[in-house]
């Protein structure tokens, strides 16, 4: 690894501009800040299209030809400030972002990196998404890879699923959703003093749950704890309350003890809401890769009940050791209530929780591997 006054002068083109300052632990945001602190990270702002090409409820038939056009404005965004800026390489998240970016590298002649959020072919399964989007998306993923000088994956489970698909996984690095534990231990307080904090009162139980409910899986796992979760719990601990954290609007009517924050930015908030809960929760049966909120709960030292969902992307989570697993609907209750009813449990299971994220999935620890990762591409550049 080169030392800092050399690394400086290294430049890298970051797909997509991302808000500052970050107040999040989402891994776009956090990623473009764990490059900023060994290289000069370049921002390419998204077109003005792009919002209007996600948007489901706009017919797909438009959004598809603006998806080529809203493609090859970034396209020729990345060329513009890459060689105006002098980028060694480029890093786009996701893929949409970077069969953009994976061409442009191409023209530019400069290394690439793609950050890949999860195994297609898992989640359109896990989702019950029809075969063509499948096989149109895997063929897309084809010609990513064969753009990719190096391509991130966030479990061993996605490359596998990759090496069964036929790619190249000589290229595949696994680089986990992580924690921010810097942040989580600056905003460390006592259950009392984060309850005064946010204005709650200091008795009862709460349980905790978080992530935006524009995205389906979470609004399902929330439409499960209001009709399912809540009312069993609440007749077992009448002081019990339900807090959920996240961006999105709920479709029907919360019960009196379930309170929807809103949107709540990492740093401080959510994490003084983290310190404030008993329990926090995940109950998600779709999906893949590594939960940013499971990686968030334990490194705050919250005991969490989990769905096996979670063990595909975090393997050493262990039922009774540093979490509990509800294997289905009806046990996930069941745990839930064993937890909020064990104070010694709750104590035991935050501790190994914390442990468990600090020593394996936290940025602090992943981070040098992947300046190291990037280093050793820009050398090879540069040699040519």
């Amino acid at each position: 690894m080169k030392d800092d006054s050399i690394q400086k002068k290294r430049i890298i083109a970051f797909l997509p501009a991302v808000h500052l300052p970050i107040k999040t632990n989402e891994r776009i945001p956090k990623m473009f800040s764990i490059l900023s602190q060994h290289f000069e990270a370049i921002q390419v702002p998204l077109s003005r299209l792009n919002h209007i090409v996600y948007d489901q409820q706009i017919n797909k038939f438009p959004r598809y030809i603006l998806f080529m056009l809203d493609e090859s404005l970034i396209f020729l965004k990345t060329i513009v400030i890459s060689k105006r800026n002098k980028v060694a390489l480029v890093f786009a998240e996701n893929s949409y972002l970077f069969l953009a970016g994976g061409f442009a590298a191409r023209i530019l002649r400069v290394p690439a990196v793609w950050d890949n959020h999860g195994n297609i072919k898992l989640f359109a399964e896990s989702l019950g998404k029809s075969k063509s989007f499948i096989s149109s998306n895997v063929i897309l993923e084809k010609v990513l890879e064969n753009l990719a000088t190096r391509v991130f994956v966030v479990s061993h489970k996605d490359k596998d699923a990759y090496l069964k698909m036929g790619f190249d996984v000589g290229k595949f690095e696994v680089i986990p959703i992580s924690a921010d534990m810097t942040t989580v231990s600056r905003n460390r307080m006592s259950k009392e003093e984060a309850r005064r904090k946010l204005r709650i009162s200091p008795g009862g139980l709460i349980v905790l749950f978080f992530g935006t409910l524009n995205y389906y899986p979470n609004l399902e796992a929330v439409e499960y704890l209001v009709n399912e979760v809540y009312p069993t719990v609440k007749q077992r601990f009448p002081e019990v309350r339900f807090y959920v954290a996240g961006s999105g609007e709920y479709p029907g009517k919360l019960p009196e003890g379930v309170i929807h924050l809103g949107f709540v930015p990492f740093d401080p908030d959510l994490c003084t809401w983290l310190c404030a809960a008993d329990v926090g929760v995940a109950p998600l049966w779709k999906g893949v890769g590594v939960l940013t909120k499971i990686v968030d709960m334990l490194s705050a030292g919250l005991p969490s009940v989990l769905s096996p969902l979670a063990k595909e992307g975090i393997p050493e989570l262990e039922h009774g050791k540093n979490c509990l697993i509800g294997l289905d609907r009806l046990s996930f209750v069941e745990e839930l209530s064993a937890l909020l009813g064990d104070s010694d449990l709750q104590r035991r299971l935050g501790d190994q929780g914390k442990k468990l994220i600090a020593e394996r999935y936290s940025w602090e620890s992943v981070s040098p591997k992947i300046w190291d990762i990037l280093d050793s591409l820009i050398n090879v550049g540069e040699r040519r």
